[in-house]
């Protein structure tokens, strides 16, 4: 009977937070991921697709296929990054989904890019909305760009309520600019930093801030409640 490993992968999700994955892996397969994980993490890129391929031989682990497509992205292999981040997503790891999204968007492959992006949001990864509504706004399409960020806030994605107020500011909608920026409030900016900001900044006055206050409340999960006087 094989003897089995917790795998813990650190994921180097470029244009995106690092996580933490996990899965059972034998023994025969751990040994070699872990020579693989440290040849990458000194940037043998070459070394380390050695022994990541001998693990996933051994134990064909979704996450394993997952950094065999980092580590071809890292070496700009970007057909062999394709093909094992679609590997890994097609066998449960729904960040590969994400990381295609980010790499045709970096090949300026809006098409795939929104295809792979919604693929993984389907999976539930909430990363994937406000990626692509970053995508959305660069291209200049605001209605969907304003769409998915407010999926991406109900999700509980932070970073989203702050892109949102700031594509708000940019169109010149100073309420709903105000309300998202208030809604980063502990999260992780200070009131301080925060009121600052509007106030001295960008120039908000007191009853639109009041307006937004309130607002806020209603817009965002565990909104800011501590009062702007």
């Amino acid at each position: 009977m094989k003897k089995l490993f917790k795998i813990f992968v650190l994921l180097f999700i470029f244009a995106s937070q690092s996580l933490l994955a996990e899965q059972d892996i034998s023994d025969e397969a751990f040994k070699a991921y872990k020579k693989g994980e440290k040849l990458y993490q000194t940037k043998k890129y070459d070394e380390a697709l050695k022994w990541l391929k001998i693990s996933f031989d051994e134990d064909q682990s979704k996450e394993v296929a997952f950094n065999l497509g980092l580590t071809y992205d890292e070496l700009k292999d970007y057909p062999n990054a394709i093909k094992w981040y679609r590997k890994a997503f097609e066998m449960g790891n729904k960040k590969g989904g994400a990381n295609l999204g980010l790499l045709y968007k970096e090949q300026k492959d809006y098409p795939n890019a929104i295809k792979w992006y919604k693929k993984a949001i389907k999976k539930g990864n909430v990363s994937a909305i406000n990626n692509l509504a970053i995508l959305y706004k660069q291209q200049k399409d605001y209605p969907n760009a304003i769409k998915w960020y407010k999926k991406a806030i109900k999700k509980g994605h932070i970073d989203a309520r702050k892109n949102l107020g700031l594509l708000f500011h940019q169109q010149k909608d100073k309420l709903n600019s105000a309300t998202y920026m208030i809604g980063m409030i502990g999260h992780p900016y200070t009131k301080e930093r925060v009121l600052g900001l509007l106030r001295d900044d960008w120039k908000i006055d007191e009853p639109t801030l009041k307006k937004a206050y309130k607002l806020q409340k209603t817009l965002v999960p565990n909104p800011y409640t501590g009062g702007i006087d």
